[in-house]
C-alpha cells in the first residue's frame, strides 16, 4: 500500500472587485464572477474556463460608473441622456495580487482516507491589503472548508486600486487539496510556469491599457488570454511549461506576434513595445524599438526612428535628430559631429549594433551613413554610462538595427534634392531574411558651373553609402546576424588663386570605410544569455591642402563577448571582453601638430602653414586595445543599484586605465523616479599624438571623473519630463607644450564641465508629438597649470522646441525652433610679418574672450501621404533655417589680418522628395 504527503496549492484567482469605499461587505452591481465554478468539460481541470490558461485571471473589471454607485442619485442628472454630452470618464482600476500565501492545513481525517477537494472562498480585501470578510461559496466538507477558511483569513494582498487609489475588493480565492506519493518527489517538469510583462507604446514608455494578449500552445490545444491593466501590466499565474505562441493586440495599435518558452517552475517578465497604427502614417517607411537593453545607465534617452523620420529639419534622418537631444551642442559649419556636455567631438563614441564606426555622418552632416529605415532604435548616453562603453570620457551613441521583414517583400525608394536611396528586403526562407540598402547624394550636379573662377572642380562633392543585412535563426536559443555596410565622401578642388604658398594647388578630402559584421545572440537557459559581435574592415581617410597632406590606412577589427546571468530574481551578473586592433600606415606631411582644442594656433586666422616647422613621416602602426568589464545588477526595489569596473591597456603609450562606476535607481512611484551615478572614464590619447614621430608616446591616458543626479516625471499617459544635473572633471589632458616643439604633447592639462537640463516629451497617442529639451552648461579647460579659460566647443544656452501634428486627409506638418549661444571667439590684435617667406601671422588676444553672436533657426516640414491599393507614396518639403537668419560662425582675415568679416552660416535650404514604398 503506497503512502501519501498532502499538499494545498493556490490553482487560480478569479476577481470580482468592489469600486467603492461605503459599500464595504456589499455584492458591486454589475458583473460578478459566478459562485459556483462550471463543471469541467471532459480532459479539462475543475477551475479551468474553456479556452483558458489555467490559472489566468478573467480580469473582469466593472467599467464606467457602474461599480462606484449602489443606488441611483436624485435629480435630473441621473439620466445620462439628460446631457449628451456628458461622458462619464471610466476609472483606472487595478485587481488586487497576492503578496503573502498561507497553505491551509490537510485535514487528517481526509488525508487517512485519500480524500482530494477544491474549496472556494469569497474574500474581501480591505484597503490595507488584509482579509477582512471570509465565506466559503464553493465547499467540499470533510474539513476542507473549515481548513481553507482558517488559511484565508491570514492572507495578505496588494490591495486593488482606483486611479491609484486603494479600495477594497471583493475576489474568489479557490484552495486545492491533492495528494502526493511520499516516496516520490514532485518532478520539476510538473510544476507549472508564469508569465508576466508589460505592454508599451514603442515610441516611448507609455504603458496601453486594455491590450489583449493571447498564447497558445505550440504543441497541444492550450491557449489563454487575458488583457494589461492600468500600468501596462498582465499575468499569467500558472501556466503548464512549454513553448508557446503569443499575439498582442490593442486599439490604435499594429499587431505584435512573438514566440515565448516558459520553463517548470520558473517565471518569464516579457516586455512588448507595439507600433501606432496610423492609416494616415507610412507603414513600412520606420521602425521602432521593440526591447530596449535593460538599464545599466543613469540617463539614456532613446529615440524610435518612426517618429523621428518626421522631426523638422532633419530631412527625414533619425540620426540629425539626435541633436534635439538635451546636452547635445551644435556643431560648427560643416561639421558632422556629435558634441556632448561640453566635450569635444572626439570624446564621444558612435556604435553601430554594439561595435564603434569611425563616423556617423557625411560632409557637412547633413546626412548620416545609415539608412533611417532600417534603424530600430537610437540609444543616447551623454554621461555616466555602463561599463560596456569604454575609450571615450564624453558620450556615447548607440544605433540598433532592425531586423528584415519576416511577411514578404517590399522595396522604398526616395529621392530628394540632395541624395537618392532605396530599399529592398525579403524573406529567403522561415527564419532567413534579408535586406539591401544604398544612396548616393547628386550635391555635384547641383554645384556644377556654380564654383567661382578662382577654383576648379577635379572632383564635386559626392557621397555614397550602402547596408546590407542579413538575419538568421537556427533555433528558438539562437539568432544569426551578418552585415556588410560602407561608406564614402569624396571632394578635390584646384586653388588657382592662394594666400599661402603651401596650401595653393590641390584641395582634396577622402574618407572611406567598409564593414563586415558577424552577431550571434544564444541564450543558454532563461537565466544565462551570451552575444558575441565581431567586425573587420579597412578604413582609409585622405586629407590634402597644397602640399600637406594627411593619410591613414588599416585594417581595424573589433570583438566584443558579453554574457549576462540572473543569479537570482533580484542579482544579475554581467561580464564582458572587448578588444580594438588597427594595424595601418600613416602618411604625413606638413606643419608640426599642436593641441586640437583651446590653441591660438589652431583658430581662424592661424598663422599661415608656410610659416611654422614641416615635419614628414611615412611609417606604419598597430594599436592594440583590450578590455574586460564586470557589473553587478542588484534589484532592492524601490532602489535598483549598479556596481561595475572596467580595465582598458592601451599599447601605444602601454598604460592600463581601472574605471569603476556606480549608479542607482530609486522608484516613488510609477509617475515619480530619481537617479544618480559617479565614475570614472578613460581614454587614450589620438594616434597622431603617441606616434613617435608626431607626438609623445610617454602620454598616459586621460581621466574624467561624472557625477550626475536626475528625476523623471511622468504627467498622465503621455507626458515625460526630466530633470539632470551633471559635473565632470577632466584630468591628465593631452595638451600642446609651450613652444610647440618635441615631444609635442604632455599631460598637462585639467578641465571642468557642470550643468543641468531639463527634457520634455509629448508621446504621440493623438494627433500630436513633440520634444522640448533645454540645457544650460560651462565647459573650461586649463593648460599647464594656467587659468580655467571658456573651452572651444563650451555653449552656455541649448534650447529646442518641436512638434508635429497631423492635420488629417494625409497631411502632416511640423516645425523645430532652436536658439543657441555662439560658440567661443579668440580676436586677432595684430600681426608681424616674416621677411622669409613674405607672409603676415596674427597676434592673438586672450583666448575665447569673445563669442560669436546666438545661433537661431526654424526649419518646417510638411508632407502628404497616400495609400493606395498595392504601394503607397509620400510626398515632403524639408526647409532648413526658413528665415534665412545669417547666424555668423567665426571670422576671416585679410592677408595681413588688418580686416576681417564674419563666416555666414547655412542658409535657408529646402529639401524636396518624394518616397515611394511597394
Amino acid at each position: 500500500m503506497r503512502s501519501y504527503l498532502s499538499r494545498v496549492t493556490l490553482f487560480a484567482l478569479s476577481t470580482v472587485w468592489i469600486a467603492t469605499s461605503g459599500a464595504q461587505g456589499q455584492d458591486p452591481p454589475g458583473p460578478r464572477a459566478p459562485q459556483q465554478a462550471p463543471e469541467p468539460t471532459p480532459g479539462e481541470t475543475p477551475g479551468e474556463t474553456p479556452g483558458e490558461t489555467p490559472g489566468a485571471p478573467p480580469a473582469q473589471v466593472p467599467q464606467g460608473p457602474r461599480g462606484v454607485q449602489t443606488e441611483a442619485p436624485d435629480g435630473p442628472s441621473a439620466d445620462p441622456s439628460a446631457d449628451p454630452d456628458a461622458v462619464p470618464k471610466a476609472p483606472v482600476l487595478k485587481p488586487p495580487s497576492l503578496s503573502k500565501f498561507v497553505e491551509a492545513e490537510y485535514p487528517p481525517a481526509a488525508a487517512e482516507q485519500g480524500l482530494t477537494a477544491q474549496v472556494t472562498v469569497e474574500l474581501l480585501i480591505a484597503p490595507d491589503g488584509t482579509v477582512q470578510e471570509a465565506k466559503v461559496v464553493q465547499p467540499a466538507g470533510h474539513g476542507f472548508d473549515e481548513a481553507a477558511l482558517a488559511a484565508a483569513r491570514q492572507l495578505l494582498f496588494n490591495p486593488a486600486t482606483q486611479d491609484g487609489a486603494p479600495i477594497p475588493a471583493r475576489i474568489h480565492f479557490p484552495y486545492v487539496f491533492e495528494m502526493v506519493q511520499a516516496e516520490e518527489e514532485v518532478p520539476a517538469e510538473a510544476l507549472p510556469a508564469r508569465f508576466e510583462g508589460r505592454v508599451m507604446s514603442a515610441d516611448g514608455d507609455t504603458p496601453i491599457i486594455g491590450a489583449q494578449i493571447k498564447i497558445a500552445a505550440i504543441e497541444g490545444d492550450l491557449s489563454g488570454q487575458t488583457t494589461t491593466e492600468g500600468d501596462g501590466h498582465f499575468y499569467f499565474m500558472e501556466v503548464p511549461p512549454g513553448v508557446y505562441a503569443v499575439t498582442i493586440e490593442a486599439a490604435d495599435y499594429e499587431q505584435t506576434s512573438a514566440q515565448e518558452t516558459l520553463v517548470a517552475g520558473e517565471a518569464l517578465e516579457a516586455i512588448y513595445r507595439l507600433e501606432e497604427d496610423d492609416e494616415e502614417d507610412e507603414v513600412g517607411f520606420g521602425a521602432v524599438a521593440r526591447i530596449p537593453p535593460p538599464p545599466r545607465e543613469v540617463t539614456r534617452r532613446s529615440i524610435g526612428a518612426t517618429q523621428l523620420t518626421r522631426i523638422p529639419g532633419t530631412r527625414g534622418d533619425a540620426l540629425r535628430a539626435v541633436e534635439l537631444m538635451p546636452g547635445v551642442a551644435r556643431p560648427p559649419l560643416g561639421v558632422g559631429a556629435l558634441i556632448v556636455r561640453g566635450s569635444a567631438p572626439q570624446d564621444s563614441l558612435t556604435m553601430i549594433e554594439g561595435l564603434p564606426v569611425p563616423l556617423i555622418y557625411h560632409f557637412g552632416g547633413l546626412t548620416s551613413i545609415i539608412n533611417s529605415r532600417l534603424l530600430d532604435r537610437i540609444d543616447f548616453y551623454p554621461g555616466n554610462f555602463s561599463t560596456r562603453y569604454g575609450r571615450r570620457r564624453g558620450g556615447i551613441l548607440e544605433v540598433a538595427m532592425r531586423d528584415p521583414k519576416k511577411e514578404e517583400a517590399a522595396a522604398i525608394l526616395d529621392a530628394n534634392l540632395i541624395d537618392a536611396s532605396f530599399i529592398v528586403e525579403t524573406p529567403i526562407t522561415d527564419g532567413w531574411q534579408v535586406a539591401l540598402a544604398a544612396r548616393r547624394s547628386h550635391i555635384d550636379a547641383l554645384l556644377e558651373g556654380t564654383l567661382p573662377d578662382t577654383v576648379s572642380a577635379l572632383a564635386l562633392p559626392v557621397y555614397y553609402d550602402y547596408q546590407f543585412l542579413t538575419t538568421f535563426q537556427p533555433s528558438e536559443n539562437d539568432r544569426l546576424r551578418l552585415m556588410v555596410f560602407g561608406t564614402n565622401d569624396k571632394m578635390e578642388l584646384l586653388f588657382t588663386d592662394a594666400d599661402d604658398a603651401l596650401t595653393a594647388g590641390n584641395f582634396d578630402f577622402d574618407t572611406a570605410f567598409n564593414r563586415a559584421q558577424l552577431s550571434w545572440h544564444h541564450k543558454s537557459s532563461d537565466r544565462i544569455v551570451h552575444d558575441l559581435d565581431v567586425s573587420a574592415g579597412n578604413v582609409d581617410f585622405t586629407f590634402g591642402a597644397g602640399d600637406i597632406r594627411f593619410q591613414l590606412e588599416g585594417l581595424e577589427i573589433y570583438g566584443r563577448g558579453e554574457t549576462q546571468m540572473r543569479l537570482t530574481e533580484r542579482v544579475r551578473l554581467i561580464a564582458g571582453l572587448d578588444i580594438y586592433t588597427i594595424p595601418g600606415n600613416l602618411t604625413y606631411n606638413g606643419p608640426a601638430l599642436e593641441q586640437s582644442t583651446n590653441n591660438p594656433n589652431n583658430m581662424p586666422g592661424s598663422p599661415p602653414p608656410s610659416n611654422r616647422d614641416i615635419i614628414s613621416t611615412d611609417s606604419e602602426f598597430t594599436v592594440f586595445q583590450p578590455a574586460i568589464y564586470l557589473e553587478s545588477e542588484l534589484d532592492l526595489r524601490p532602489v535598483r543599484v549598479v556596481l561595475g569596473n572596467r580595465i582598458d591597456y592601451d599599447n601605444a603609450t602601454d598604460t592600463f586605465a581601472s574605471d569603476p562606476r556606480a549608479i542607482a535607481h530609486v522608484t516613488v512611484s510609477e509617475a515619480l523616479k530619481f537617479k544618480g551615478g559617479i565614475g570614472m572614464f578613460s581614454q587614450p590619447p589620438s594616434f597622431p599624438e603617441s606616434n613617435k614621430d608626431l607626438g609623445n608616446p610617454e602620454l598616459e591616458q586621460t581621466r574624467t571623473v561624472h557625477v550626475s543626479v536626475g528625476t523623471d516625471y511622468q504627467i498622465g499617459d503621455n507626458i515625460f519630463i526630466g530633470v539632470d544635473g551633471f559635473y565632470k572633471f577632466l584630468s591628465n589632458v593631452v595638451v600642446g607644450t609651450e613652444f610647440g616643439g618635441p615631444p609635442f604633447f604632455t599631460n598637462n592639462g585639467t578641465g571642468r564641465i557642470f550643468g543641468g537640463e531639463l527634457s520634455a516629451r509629448v508621446e504621440p497617442t493623438g494627433r500630436f508629438f513633440g520634444y522640448l529639451s533645454y540645457t544650460l552648461s560651462r565647459s573650461e579647460r586649463s593648460v599647464r597649470g594656467g587659468p580655467y579659460q571658456v573651452f572651444d566647443f563650451d555653449q552656455p544656452h541649448i534650447l529646442t522646441v518641436s512638434g508635429t501634428y497631423k492635420l488629417g486627409w494625409g497631411w502632416e506638418a511640423g516645425a523645430t525652433f532652436r536658439l543657441v549661444s555662439g560658440n567661443p571667439e579668440t580676436p586677432v590684435i595684430g600681426s608681424t610679418f616674416d621677411t622669409g617667406t613674405g607672409q603676415f601671422s596674427p597676434i592673438y588676444g586672450e583666448i575665447n574672450s569673445l563669442r560669436d553672436p546666438a545661433f537661431s533657426s526654424l526649419d518646417v516640414r510638411v508632407q502628404r501621404y497616400w495609400d493606395f491599393e498595392d504601394w503607397k507614396l509620400a510626398a515632403y518639403l524639408d526647409i532648413q533655417n526658413v528665415l534665412n537668419n545669417v547666424n555668423p560662425q567665426g571670422l576671416v582675415y585679410n592677408y595681413d589680418f588688418s580686416d576681417s568679416e564674419p563666416i555666414r552660416g547655412l542658409p535657408i535650404l529646402p529639401s524636396l522628395g518624394i518616397r515611394g514604398e511597394l
